[in-house]
């Protein structure tokens, strides 16, 4: 299955401007130039362009200095009128995977809205195989540096944005030594991305792997990464987003129930509920969600992350870089693992996982309910956790706007239970809201 053209075009202008909201920003030379020259700038702020003629001497040399880049410019000459620069673009880092012939060219339509609505893109193509071999060839000393590059740029971007997926799933297979060196650098950068309200978006998409890679036919991997994007951008998601968002709020506990044992509780008294319906709006913002998946679908939180307690199995859960769980059974006292397992190798990779990561790795992080209902299971976790009759709990770190919690980890680890047909109910504060998987009451 291949996405028709008019598809792509359709869904890059919809993730720019009404996802997004990719364009410009208020000038920040404004405030610089109000301290030099306020009486000036006062005059010609109100004003789109002025001619040269009605300045005097001094208002001449002034303009001079207001061309300048420092400024924003503030001023732009065009055609033999001065035209006033009040905005300036966004600046967007644009991460894509370049195996896959669709993903570039849906990058391309990307960067095209971005750039008609005046933003600066700086795109940068990547793979898994890269990424692997990086980590190979580097002395492990070097794994443990942040370079003061990468620290600026971390300042210097209002969108970071990737597009795209893994191409090996086990990418870091025998690295983990070298992950663990790099852990707190990791750690640095999502401090600087959440002290500077960076905006990010994770676009997921269906970038082909090794059939062995793959836990369905890569018809229907495909099919349903697609139809589960499309998705996001209907009413049906925002609907079910709202049924959920009015249930839990001013509640304190959650409680998860299913028939093969689960029973597991949190509490989130004092925390925001974060609706992800495929819009970043200026309300989300405001409420310090300022992050993004495609595809979306889920209402969730930051809980009280020394709640957690009780036993939880998980039917998906898949670690990027490490490989895929299936029924991984978890116990919490007080937010913190304190015993886990999963059937033959498996219970390995979560303890390679564990091991190769820092901080509060297992401590929890995350209580959310999927409201996707063309999601289905492909193996990848951003369209896996949004699937409509599920829920998923994530360990590791929440801190920043997007999330509202405490815990500083250089991971962020989500874990996919399916509560539809297997009894799965979630109350609050007592209140039966979902039963066997579905809203309660929802018309």
């Amino acid at each position: 299955m291949s996405m028709k053209d008019k598809d792509l075009k359709f869904m890059a202008k919809h993730f720019v401007v009404n996802s997004m909201g990719i364009g410009t920003k208020e000038n920040p030379g404004i405030k610089k130039a109000m301290k030099l020259y306020p009486s000036f700038v006062k005059k010609i702020i109100k004003l789109k362009s002025f001619s040269a003629k009605k300045l005097n001497d001094k208002e001449k040399k002034i303009v001079e200095k207001l061309k300048d880049p420092d400024f924003g410019p503030l001023v732009v000459e065009w055609k033999g009128k001065y035209f006033v620069k009040k905005r300036i673009g966004h600046t967007v880092r644009l991460l894509y995977s370049n195996t896959d012939k669709e993903c570039v060219k849906f990058v391309e339509y990307v960067k095209e809205e971005c750039w008609k609505r005046g933003a600066h893109v700086a795109d940068i193509p990547t793979n898994t195989f890269d990424s692997r071999k990086h980590l190979q060839m580097i002395p492990f000393d070097t794994a443990a540096e942040l370079p003061e590059s990468s620290k600026a740029m971390a300042k210097a971007y209002d969108f970071r944005i990737f597009i795209g997926g893994d191409e090996d799933i086990n990418w870091t297979a025998g690295l983990e030594d070298k992950l663990k060196i790099g852990a707190p650098a990791t750690m640095k950068i999502r401090e600087i991305l959440d002290k500077n309200k960076v905006n990010w978006c994770l676009f997921g998409w269906p970038v082909m792997r090794k059939r062995s890679q793959l836990y369905v036919s890569p018809q229907k991997y495909k099919k349903v990464f697609f139809d589960s994007i499309k998705e996001t951008f209907t009413p049906r998601v925002k609907r079910i987003c709202n049924y959920y968002k009015k249930a839990l709020e001013g509640v304190e506990n959650i409680r998860v129930t299913a028939k093969d044992g689960t029973d597991f509780s949190l509490s989130i008294k004092g925390r925001k509920i974060k609706v992800a319906d495929g819009i970043m709006s200026e309300d989300d913002i405001r409420n310090g969600d300022n992050g993004l998946n495609i595809p979306d679908g889920e209402v969730y939180y930051a809980p009280v992350e020394t709640s957690g307690n009780g036993y939880i199995k998980f039917d998906y859960t898949t670690i990027h870089g490490y490989g895929f769980i299936k029924n991984l059974e978890l116990k919490f006292e007080k937010g913190k693992v304190v015993w886990f397992n999963a059937p033959g190798n498996e219970k390995k990779i979560f303890q390679k996982f564990l091991d190769s990561n820092t901080g509060d790795k297992d401590r929890l992080a995350e209580f959310a309910i999927g409201t996707n209902p063309k999601a289905q299971f492909v193996g990848e976790t951003i369209v896996d956790e949004k699937i409509f009759g599920t829920i998923h709990v994530a360990i590791g770190n929440n801190r920043g706007p997007g999330f509202g919690g405490k815990n500083k980890a250089s991971c962020h680890q989500d874990m996919i239970k399916i509560m539809k047909g297997r009894q799965g109910n979630v109350y609050a504060d007592g209140k039966l809201i979902m039963k066997n998987g579905m809203p309660v009451g929802l018309k």
